[in-house]
């Protein structure tokens, strides 16, 4: 019972994570904090859905448009209110902030009267027997597939052109752009980047819940939580804690029963952490 809840946890977590990875890769590459990083996510899982309900597309078509259709939201979102006008990076945070009340409101406008949905099952249904424990394969995959997101985001970071630019211009926008990098080429790659990954989280939490015009809230929260326990800066911490988030809330929901205290464990535990991330910065600057 308890390995089974832990494995659902991690589920979970993974897509806590990825959301923190959003969060962290545009605040390094652009300084703004997007709040509607979930619910562009949402917004693809329901274009996904009507592909393969109303259009009768099969799963590797839906889910194709539904990545084009990230990666064109992605380009939106920095041409229409990031780019439009400059700003300080809490403006433009601000702006976003904005985006995810429009997003959400029309979410709820055309799919709210009738959610939540149940999304089709793109992961075969069955479980897998493995030490004692039946796993399904929705949770086995939905890892899998967080994984492979994780994987390739770091990649994309870390061992191409394309990732030198965006360190580059984390490090320093004025002399990366003294140097020749197109800045904005850089920062629409990375919305474009996180866009595309919050869709994937998006389908995912779908596949592995329901699909409703709320259903990103609480990622969100969490996927906030990691980040801040990554200092807005460790892609890899950022998801590390989330899958310790997921577990937590997991566990806490199962065994005391009432999902409402998870939740408050959960940023109780995360409260603390900054609280000792913060001492133990303190005394390494004194030392």
């Amino acid at each position: 019972m308890l390995l089974a809840t832990i494995v659902g946890g991690i589920s979970l977590g993974f897509l806590y994570g990825l959301v923190g990875l959003t969060l962290i890769l545009l605040v390094r590459t652009t300084g703004v904090l997007n709040f509607a990083a979930a619910d562009v996510g949402m917004l693809c899982a329901f274009v996904a859905f009507a592909g393969l309900t109303q259009w009768g597309l099969p799963a590797g078509a839906a889910l194709a448009l539904a990545a084009l259709f990230s990666l064109l939201l992605g380009m939106l979102v920095y041409s229409g209110i990031i780019l439009v006008r400059a700003a300080d990076p809490l403006m433009l945070s601000l702006r976003t902030l904005g985006l995810l009340i429009i997003v959400r409101a029309l979410a709820f406008k055309i799919w709210g009267a009738n959610a939540p949905y149940a999304f089709p099952h793109i992961i075969p249904d069955g479980s897998l027997a493995l030490f004692g424990l039946n796993l399904s394969y929705t949770q086995l995959g939905v890892i899998v597939f967080a994984l492979l997101v994780a994987l390739a985001v770091g990649w994309l970071t870390e061992g191409t052109r394309i990732g030198l630019m965006l360190r580059a211009v984390s490090a320093d926008r004025e002399a990366a752009a003294d140097l020749g990098v197109a800045i904005i080429r850089v920062d629409l790659v990375a919305w474009c980047m996180a866009t595309l990954v919050s869709g994937v989280v998006g389908i995912l939490v779908a596949h592995l819940n329901v699909l409703a015009p709320d259903m990103m809230a609480p990622i969100l929260l969490a996927g906030f939580a990691a980040a801040q326990l990554g200092d807005m800066q460790s892609m890899l911490i950022a998801l590390i804690a989330g899958v310790a988030l997921g577990i937590i809330q997991s566990v806490s929901s199962v065994y005391l029963n009432q999902p409402e205290w998870s939740q408050i464990l959960s940023f109780a535990l995360l409260t603390a952490g900054l609280l000792l991330r913060s001492q133990l910065r303190r005394r390494v600057v004194l030392t």
